[in-house]
């Protein structure tokens, strides 16, 4: 199963679980896209994290994020469900579908399925390739549906897990400043500033140290308010 983030691994892997119990279910999380690293390290780590969780096994593939970037080229300025989009799944999907191939598997699957951002047309297009170039099933299951979205958010809230306010990619992360500018700046080398990737990524493991020690703890988001002009 390709991973794209705790938030949508954790239900859809639960799901999974519960639908295809003689299954063995093995986690994939392979995400080139995700910029910058640090970001990255996050998602993966809370990935790791929620699978640990689920007694899921988790294998990281490689960040190889220039042969990403080389295969969206040209695609830059795509929108949200875009051609860009459709490639990024191209990426993803073709590089499950090998590893499950060395795994002896004959099903893959992703937790992209759960996101209201993403084109489930699209993603099928790619399941359709895969199965005739690799023959191997992409297993399509719209758990987001019937309540399952905010089953979804609920299991996240419990669990403390980290959401992220972009997609993962460059592309976005320039929209999402261009937008939403609730992140601070500074030319000083090394220095955590509030807000910042950085300090989401020192909080994060102060969350996960506090868990292997059985110390309780709540993660409390607040909402950056920029001053008006008026």
């Amino acid at each position: 199963v390709h991973l794209c983030c705790s938030v949508d691994a954790g239900y859809f892997l639960k799901k999974l679980k519960e639908d295809f119990p003689a299954e063995d279910i093995v986690g994939f999380f392979y995400d080139p896209n995700i910029q910058p690293y640090n970001e990255y390290l996050l998602r993966l780590n809370d990935t790791k994290r929620i699978c640990k969780k689920l007694d899921i096994e988790m294998i990281e593939g490689d960040y190889n994020y220039e042969y990403w970037l080389k295969r969206v080229s040209g695609y830059e300025n795509e929108p949200e469900k875009g051609i860009r989009c459709s490639i990024c799944f191209d990426v993803s999907l073709e590089e499950t579908a090998k590893i499950a191939q060395k795994l002896g598997h004959t099903k893959i699957s992703t937790s992209l399925l759960m996101s209201p951002m993403k084109s489930k047309t699209q993603l099928e297009n790619v399941g359709k390739m895969i199965k005739r170039k690799y023959d191997i099933d992409f297993i399509i299951k719209e758990y987001a549906k019937k309540g399952g979205h905010q089953a979804q958010q609920l299991m996240a809230k419990e669990n403390q897990v980290y959401r992220q306010d972009y997609c993962g990619c460059m592309f976005g992360l320039i929209l999402l400043r261009d937008t939403k500018p609730d992140e601070l700046y500074s030319p000083i080398t090394n220095q955590i500033l509030p807000a910042s990737i950085e300090e989401r990524l020192e909080l994060f493991k102060k969350r996960d140290e506090l868990e292997e020690k059985g110390i309780k703890y709540k993660i409390i988001k607040e909402k950056y308010i920029p001053f008006s002009n008026i």
